[in-house]
């Protein structure tokens, strides 16, 4: 869906200028880097939509629709600055630019524009740990009362090297498939991010998205899953309590890092939060380290 007010800080960028985004990007910081990777995957997105006919304004698909925007009065082909804004369940903001001293036009951009939702519960995604302390105080100035933020590990491996990644054997008492529509409600019952237009979203990230479930030999029954995020690289890793310890999680995690890298010339990735030393154990074992240490910023709706 577009988001534009006329006269707003913030321009959007046409589908051709993300495209030259991306190459700045790719050219300045590598494949490796995740601002690369979340404006490689939405004009991924960008392209299957377009293939099956889905408008930029169906509210059934606005999940996998982020806007890029840039400076007004800037030239994003000089810093890279962008601000990209996205609605699933909330608001989530990226942004970035390797403007020096101090990258003034991003922040007037976050200081100025009127389309960051601050106080209604916006997500400030992969924020670089430079630019945390100045956005939270922003944040305050804008009226948010409460604040969260996430420090997480960004973990790569490269996609040569996904795609020999050792799968270990699947015991016979289990099945593995792509996950279908009607899945969807079973996963969504489960998710901790749940709320109004989640289920939605799922649906649609099980339609044009890679997505694995492991299930019960015998029963069918729907016990573990995984999909690919919007960085095009492994998240929502799950594996039911009743199935745990039997090596499941690291067995998707594997099948999809090589089902990605046989599928698209891209490095995969994921987001670990960094207590979670279990996740980052099994990604450890695969081959993945660590690229990038970020915070994901939750600015918690203010009482209405």
């Amino acid at each position: 869906m577009s988001i534009d007010k006329e006269g707003d800080i913030l321009r959007p960028l046409s589908d051709g200028e993300v495209d030259e985004l991306l190459d700045l990007y790719k050219l300045k910081y590598s494949v490796k880097n995740f601002h690369y990777l979340l404006l490689y995957n939405q004009r991924k997105w960008d392209r299957q939509l377009d293939e099956a006919k889905i408008t930029r304004d169906d509210l059934n698909y606005i999940s996998l629709r982020k806007q890029f925007f840039t400076h007004r009065r800037g030239d994003f082909r000089k810093w890279g600055t962008y601000v990209a804004l996205h609605r699933d369940i909330v608001q989530s903001v990226s942004f970035f630019s390797w403007q020096p001293n101090g990258a003034t036009e991003m922040w007037e951009c976050l200081e100025q524009t009127q389309l960051i939702e601050w106080t209604h519960g916006a997500l400030l995604t992969n924020v670089d740990l430079r630019f945390c302390d100045q956005v939270k105080e922003l944040a305050v100035k804008r009226g948010v009362t409460s604040i969260q933020p996430r420090q997480c590990f960004g973990m790569v491996l490269l996609h040569d090297e996904a795609r020999c990644v050792k799968v270990p054997e699947l015991l016979s008492e289990f099945d593995i498939r792509p996950l279908r529509d009607e899945d969807a409600a079973m996963v969504h019952e489960t998710w901790p991010n749940k709320g109004e237009g989640s289920l939605a979203y799922l649906r649609a990230l099980i339609r044009f998205n890679k997505s694995l479930g492991v299930c019960r030999s015998d029963t069918g029954e729907l016990i573990a899953w995984i999909f690919q995020n919007d960085f095009s690289g492994l998240g929502m890793l799950k594996v039911l309590p009743k199935a745990e310890r039997r090596g499941l999680g690291g067995l998707l995690a594997a099948v999809m890092t090589q089902r990605i890298a046989k599928g698209e010339d891209v490095t995969i990735s994921a987001w670990i939060v960094s207590t979670n030393w279990r996740s980052e154990a099994l990604l450890k074992r695969i081959g993945y380290h660590k690229e990038v240490v970020n915070e994901w910023i939750k600015l918690v709706p203010n009482p209405s």
